[in-house]
């Protein structure tokens, strides 16, 4: 067991400042080494959440007197954290419990316990969370850029927490402190209304970000108009998951088809899953190709050695030309969001299997979601899609907005600002990187048909094989994003 333990205190205790909290992300500093990790909590609420690359959106919490740095995921429900230091002491409530995520592979596994949670004005003197003592490989870059813990910040319903299911099972159904920590936040309370809001911003681009923030129980001072947006219902209603109906999916301004899955659908619509735990869109490989099939002289690479940048349930990989138009729309609640070409494909650079060549290349950030939401959505939409977006989602179990859940959103990307940006982000950047050759050719050379010869850039160091580096705005980085790709918490618990 990591760190001290003693026995559960049977009192629960709840203090709070004001009944909101507006926490600003910022862009992290560079780091000057693996798994770097603040010193203290920090105090200024322009610190309080940090931009990871956009591949995670995180928080400083102080969890059992111990600062650590923590994901944000509306995809899962339970807090759990795994500082390399441990932590100095919790309350032990001798349960046991697993969370896994994604397809399942990507677990985590370690002891309930019990401590006080800080953030901001917020104190929660007995929260219950898993203390991780193993966890999936597929956790390791997120530990290797210093994220040692995820906060859900979905549901409290029966099954969505697997520490709040268990700590009622063996404690019985008073046992509030094993609820999530929204919930304990939302309970101090009682009168205001139950909901967050969240809006995330894009490293690399020039054309200006959002303003990314996380709130609770109001909204961010600069999206104010969101609450005479529509309201857009959770469904199916108790899903217990930010699953919601999506009207349409556009490109170029022609919607794709896509055949729901769910019968819970509305005629012609689709049920996607909000979910910031998830750094991309994943939906079925068949929509996957109607976006990128739809853009000129983008090509598809099957079961692929290109590096992908995304997670996906494949090796399918679609080759985009970097500058390419792109015109992307996703409609909610009869509003339309463009998303950002930034958004819709990444650009790294390569090595030829031959080890001989560099070359610049940009791929789709739309992957195969699989099997993953099979019965529960039709796709995940993740950060790709809620850059593009300021959400509030309002859990529906308190103050004037008591009943059943919904989102409303604000869009935050001008289709037409957005795709000069991507141009001249995209341009000055190939100015110092190796050259770009057409998708046609490059797949041909991954897949053998075709030998590097004296294209691209002589090698210097690069990727090859199945991972690989990204930039959707600028920066490179060693791997894709594998961890809490699709973060639906299934836990299983047991007890000893």
């Amino acid at each position: 067991m990591r760190g001290a333990a003693f026995s559960l205190l049977p009192l629960l205790l709840f203090s709070y400042e004001s009944s909101a909290v507006k926490l600003s992300i910022q862009r992290p500093p560079k780091a000057g080494g693996k798994g770097l990790r603040p010193p203290k909590a920090s105090t200024d609420v322009n610190n309080n959440l940090i931009n990871k690359s956009n591949e995670r959106y995180t928080a400083n919490i102080t969890i059992s007197g111990r600062v650590v740095n923590v994901a944000l995921d509306t995809g899962s429900t339970d807090l759990w954290v795994m500082p390399p230091e441990g932590l100095p002491s919790f309350n032990d409530t001798h349960l046991n419990a697993t969370l896994r995520y994604g397809d399942g592979s990507d677990f985590v596994t370690g002891d309930i316990g019990v401590g006080q949670f800080e953030l901001s004005q917020y104190t929660i003197p007995f929260q219950a969370f898993l203390n991780v003592q193993q966890a999936a490989d597929a956790e390791q870059p997120d530990f290797d850029d210093g994220i040692f813990g995820l906060w859900g910040l979905g549901f409290n319903t029966p099954g969505s927490s697997g520490v709040n299911d268990a700590v009622q099972q063996a404690f019985g159904t008073n046992a509030n402190w094993g609820q999530s920590v929204l919930a304990n936040i939302f309970a101090a309370n009682p009168t205001g209304d139950d909901y967050i809001g969240i809006s995330l911003s894009r490293d690399g681009d020039t054309g200006g970000t959002s303003d990314a923030s996380l709130t609770i129980s109001e909204y961010d001072s600069d999206y104010q108009t969101v609450a005479n947006s529509p309201k857009v219902p959770q469904t199916p209603v108790n899903s217990g998951a930010w699953t919601v109906t999506l009207d349409a999916m556009s490109v170029g301004g022609k919607k794709i088809s896509w055949p729901s899955t769910m019968k819970e659908a509305p005629a012609g619509k689709n049920i996607v899953h909000l979910d910031t735990g998830t750094t991309n869109i994943m939906m079925p490989a068949a929509q996957v190709a109607a976006i990128y099939s739809s853009i000129p002289g983008a090509v598809l690479s099957p079961d692929s050695l290109i590096p992908q940048t995304k997670f996906s349930t494949t090796y399918d990989v679609w080759v985009v030309p970097c500058n390419a138009s792109v015109n992307v729309v996703a409609t909610f609640g009869g509003v339309d969001f463009p998303i950002h070409p930034l958004d819709v494909t990444d650009m790294q650079v390569v090595t030829s299997p031959d080890g001989r060549r560099n070359y610049t290349m940009c791929i789709g950030t739309f992957t195969d979601v699989g099997t993953i939401v099979e019965g529960a959505s039709d796709a995940l939409f993740g950060d790709s899609f809620m850059r593009n977006s300021y959400t509030v989602f309002n859990f529906g179990t308190g103050g004037n907005t008591k009943g059943n859940p919904f989102v409303q959103m604000l869009p935050q990307t001008d289709a037409t600002k957005a795709a000069a940006d991507a141009t001249s982000v995209r341009t000055a950047l190939m100015a110092k990187m190796p050259p770009e050759v057409s998708p046609l050719d490059l797949v041909k050379i991954f897949n053998g048909t075709e030998p590097s010869g004296n294209t691209g850039a002589p090698a210097q160091g690069g990727s090859n094989g199945k991972s690989g580096g990204s930039t959707g705005g600028g920066v490179l980085s060693s791997t894709p994003s594998l961890s809490l790709a699709a973060a639906i918490s299934l836990a299983v618990i047991s007890f000893f």
